[in-house]
C-alpha cells in the first residue's frame, strides 16, 4: 500500500454542484471534506458535533448567531455544536470542512446531546499569519481544536528529519514550498495545496531543504508544541 497523494484543485474541478460533499481524507473517526461554494445554504445547527471550516480558494462567507466572518484562503474557523449557521459564498469558493465521520455518542438509537450554553464569538486563524510566528523547524504550533482533533502549523525545514505518528493518525497539507516525505510505504512529493495522510505508529523521514509550511491534522496533541 502507498501513500496517496490528494491535489485539492484538481478533486475540486470534479465538483460540478454547489455545496456536494465529498469525503478527501480520513483520521481516524474524522474526515476532511471537499466542497464547493456558491450561493448560501439555508440556517442550520449540528447539536452533537463540531465543524470546521477551512478556505482553500476564494472567500466563504460564515454568518451564525455568535457572528459573522469572512475567510480568506488560508483562513480557518470552528463552529461549535448548537450554533446556528449558515455558509456561502458570491463567487466559486473551494474550502474543507473537518468533522467527524459518524457519532460516536449514540447509544441505543439515542443521542448523548453536549450543548453549549451562552453567546461566544466566532474566531477566525489565520494559517499564514501564525506560521509566521513559529521560532524553530518542527515546532508544532496549535491553532485550534474541533471535537478532539489538533489543528496545528509546523515547518518542515531540512534533509532526512525522522518524524513518528504516536496513537494517531496524521493529516499533512502543504501551505508553501514543496517537500518529499519517505516511509516504509513509499514515498511522496507534496507541492502547495496538496496533502496525505498517515496511519498511527507510522514513522517517515522529511526532505524540505527549502523549508516548507505544514498544516498538520491529528487527534494527538503535537509533540515539541511551542507554546
Amino acid at each position: 500500500m502507498g501513500i496517496a497523494k490528494i491535489n485539492i484543485l484538481e478533486e475540486a474541478k470534479k465538483l460540478v454542484q454547489p455545496f456536494l460533499v465529498v469525503d478527501l481524507a480520513e483520521i481516524d473517526d474524522f474526515a476532511a471534506r471537499l466542497f464547493i461554494s456558491q450561493g448560501m445554504v439555508a440556517w442550520h445547527k449540528h447539536v452533537d458535533q463540531e465543524q470546521l471550516f477551512l478556505t482553500i480558494d476564494g472567500e466563504l462567507i460564515l454568518e451564525s448567531e455568535w457572528g459573522n466572518t469572512v475567510l480568506r484562503s488560508g483562513e480557518m474557523s470552528v463552529i461549535p455544536k448548537a450554533v446556528t449557521h449558515r455558509c456561502g459564498s458570491v463567487v466559486r469558493t473551494i474550502a474543507l470542512v473537518f468533522e467527524r465521520r459518524f457519532f460516536s455518542n449514540r447509544q441505543n438509537g439515542q443521542r448523548r446531546l453536549f450543548v453549549l450554553e451562552g453567546a461566544g464569538e466566532i474566531k477566525t486563524v489565520s494559517i499564514g499569519a501564525e506560521a509566521l510566528l513559529l521560532s524553530e523547524p518542527f515546532a508544532p504550533r496549535p491553532l485550534t481544536t474541533v471535537d478532539e482533533l489538533v489543528l496545528s502549523v509546523v515547518r518542515f525545514k531540512g534533509e532526512g528529519v525522522e518524524r513518528a505518528c504516536q496513537n494517531s493518525s496524521e493529516l499533512l497539507l502543504v501551505q508553501g514550498e514543496d517537500l518529499v516525505l519517505e516511509s516504509d510505504l513509499g514515498s511522496v512529493s507534496l507541492g502547495r495545496g496538496e496533502m496525505t495522510v498517515f496511519p498511527a505508529g507510522a514513522a517517515y523521514s522529511v526532505l524540505a531543504p527549502s523549508g516548507a509550511v505544514v498544516l498538520r491534522a491529528a487527534k494527538d496533541w503535537p509533540q515539541g508544541a511551542q507554546d
